[in-house]
């Protein structure tokens, strides 16, 4: 038994998604409006659009209304677009001849247009009906055109739709790895389109070409995958063509074969009888009532025909498919018929019909399918091959151009950065010695104030109280002389001298302290006698009566110290306690302590005042403490002459029992 023919199928550059259903009531309803003629253009353009492959008829007649707009609006720069409508319902309609001359004419607007998107599809055109005549190197030709200008513009559904075609003429060639190559190609462009019309196609190709090569599993896989995407877009004719290959797969499920192909003959009748797709399913009709024919005894309850009916029927759908081929050129499908109607005549056992039948056959596949042609095709591949790598060597040495012009422009960059870093280094670091040295003048300029501020205290605290005394006494001699006898007043006038006396040692002591607030000044250490130190003591606060001042010292003890800074420490630290006890009722007594342990030395000072928290000691241990000019110096010239000369101070301080304060100094 002769094997049925290989199909093949080409597709125009349209996707009919289901939103496009949707869109045509949009586009109708549009219509009916009162809009302008440009307008009107734009909607009638996008219904040819997509009646390009669902409908040659409706394609046609919106077709006719664009082309009358375009005459009478003289819009000769649109008619490019609009052309390819004829070229679409000409080819559908299997007329060859006028296709062909619309899109040359369609062409040469586009081409001088300059719009490459839209010469990508005649290109395809070109191709395609290149393809129906048989004329297979200059379908590959412009197939490849079509590829170019499809992938320059993103056209990508004329790049789907010219791989999908290349890999059917590839078949028809016997070259299965090109085959596989090209379809491969379709599917990764439609992948990229995220078209479900083209993965529709895409898989209807690759399920044909399994099934061309035997792989039938893999074939019915795709078939199936194929057809839930026609389903999903509700797209007739993706079923009509998937109908009419895969009633092919299996022909030993014949009735299912010949039920599919009623199928799809009737999608075609409806809307394109004279379709090449319409011209293999009667062929393939044809064939099944020939398998009908052999097999009559099974399927004889399930037909109408009997046997001689039957070969009737097949020579009926013979007939019809040679007639619409050779009408239009169509030398491919010519020579399908050929073969056919040779098994047709051997089986009716017309000898001399068989022999010119298959004479034919041959005649036309020698025309379509000779040594020259391959080569020729051959050859337009290797061109294009050689063509691609001369654009990748061009795009190469574009490439490693900008490369070395990016390296001297990199070079460049990095000088310009060194040159800039070195001048901001240089920058940063005057900035960082004007800095320092401005911190400086800062840190000297707080040191100054805070120096101020205490030269201020010691004012108000150290020689407030004499001088208060001696005004007092000035002011009693002045207004009531009657009130002091002669042992008063000697009394008080030696108080007066006292006082005064103090007055200047403590205007001596605030000379000693300012001079230790000096960069360059520093204590005077040497061997000192604590006692000494206590008869200090007791000399400037002799002049008070009600409060008892107590010694406790070895006899010989000594202390390696600053004499003056260690005096007025305890000055300090003496007039501190006076006024604590001056508040107080009863026994105020003042107990100053000398005694020392292996490492250091130590001097305190013990009231029995009221005691107080360790918060009002606190100006003693931190050096943030502010010195209030109403408060005096008080613990902050203890704090600052202590450091000077290297003692440590402890405080303790119990509520109603006093507060001790130690100072400390290391034995040299």
């Amino acid at each position: 038994m002769i094997a049925r023919c290989i199909l093949f199928i080409l597709f125009l550059p349209l996707t009919l998604y289901s939103q496009e259903f949707s869109k045509l009531e949009y586009f109708k309803s549009e219509l009916k409006k009162n809009i302008s003629e440009e307008k009107r253009f734009d909607l009638q353009q996008s219904l040819i659009n997509i009646y390009r492959i669902y409908n040659p008829d409706s394609c046609l007649f919106y077709t006719q209304k664009n082309l009358a707009l375009i005459k009478k609006e003289n819009w000769n720069s649109k008619k490019g677009k609009t052309l390819l409508g004829l070229v679409s319902f000409y080819t559908e309609k299997n007329t060859i001849n006028q296709a062909l001359k619309y899109n040359k004419e369609s062409f040469a607007i586009n081409t001088k247009n300059n719009d490459e998107y839209t010469l990508a599809d005649n290109y395809y055109m070109f191709g395609r009906l290149s393809h129906q005549k048989g004329e297979h190197a200059e379908a590959v030709k412009n197939y490849l055109k079509s590829i170019d200008l499809g992938t320059k513009s993103k056209n990508l559904w004329i790049v789907n739709s010219a791989y999908r075609s290349l890999a059917f003429l590839y078949l028809d060639e016997s070259n299965k790895e090109k085959s596989y190559e090209n379809i491969n190609k379709a599917l990764r462009a439609a992948q990229e389109s995220n078209s479900q019309e083209a993965l529709g196609f895409c898989y209807g190709v690759l399920a044909e070409i399994d099934r061309s090569l035997g792989k039938l599993k893999e074939a019915q896989i795709n078939f199936e995958k194929a057809d839930q995407y026609f389903k999903n877009t509700q797209n007739e004719y993706g079923q009509a063509w998937l109908f009419t290959n895969w009633s092919l797969l299996d022909v030993n499920k014949l009735m299912e074969s010949y039920q599919m192909q009623l199928k799809a003959q009737e999608i075609w009748d409806k809307t394109s009888p004279n379709h090449y797709m319409s011209v293999a399913n009667h062929y393939n009709i044809a064939y099944t009532y020939l398998d009908f024919y052999k097999q009559y005894g099974k399927y004889q309850n399930q037909l109408k025909w009997n046997k001689n009916q039957l070969l009737k029927e097949a020579q009926k759908e013979f007939d019809i498919s040679k007639n619409i081929a050779e009408k239009n050129n169509n030398k491919q499908w010519v020579m399908f018929n050929y073969l056919g109607m040779s098994e047709l005549s051997r089986l009716k056992g017309d000898l001399d019909d068989y022999a010119e039948n298959i004479q034919e056959y041959y005649n036309t596949k020698d025309s379509i399918y000779s040594q020259s042609r391959k080569n020729e095709m051959a050859k337009l591949e290797s061109q294009k091959i050689v063509e691609q790598k001369n654009k990748e060597i061009i795009l190469n040495k574009l490439i490693i151009k900008n490369k070395e012009r990016e390296k001297l422009y990199y070079i460049l960059g990095l000088f310009a950065l060194l040159i800039i870093g070195v001048l901001m280094f240089f920058l940063y670091k005057q900035s960082k010695k004007n800095s320092d040295r401005l911190q400086k003048l800062n840190t000297e300029l707080d040191k100054a104030n805070k120096t101020n501020m205490k030269f201020f205290g010691i004012l108000n605290h150290d020689l407030r109280s004499p001088v208060a005394g001696l005004i007092s006494f000035l002011h009693l001699q002045k207004e009531a002389p009657e009130m002091m006898d002669d042992e008063t007043k000697i009394r008080l006038e030696n108080k007066v001298i006292n006082a005064s006396e103090k007055l200047l040692q403590q205007m001596e002591d605030l000379l000693l302290w300012s001079k230790g607030q000096m960069d360059n000044f520093s204590p005077e250490i040497k061997t000192v006698f604590i006692k000494d130190i206590f008869k200090d003591i007791e000399e400037n606060f002799s002049w008070l009566e009600n409060i008892e001042f107590k010694f406790d010292f070895p006899e010989n003890m000594t202390i390696s110290t600053d004499q003056e800074y260690l005096k007025t420490i305890t000055r300090n630290l003496t007039n501190n306690a006076v006024k604590v006890l001056e508040q107080k009722e009863g026994e105020k007594i003042i107990l100053w302590k000398a005694f020392s342990d292996e490492k250091n030395n130590y001097l305190s000072i013990t009231d029995n005042g009221e005691g107080a928290s360790i918060e009002k000691f606190k100006a003693l241990f931190d050096d943030s403490v502010t010195i209030g000019t109403k408060k005096g110096l008080g613990l902050h010239l203890i704090r600052d002459l202590s450091k000077a000369i290297n003692m440590e101070i402890e405080v303790k301080s119990e509520q109603n029992k006093g507060s001790t304060i130690t100072l400390s100094s290391k034995k040299i």
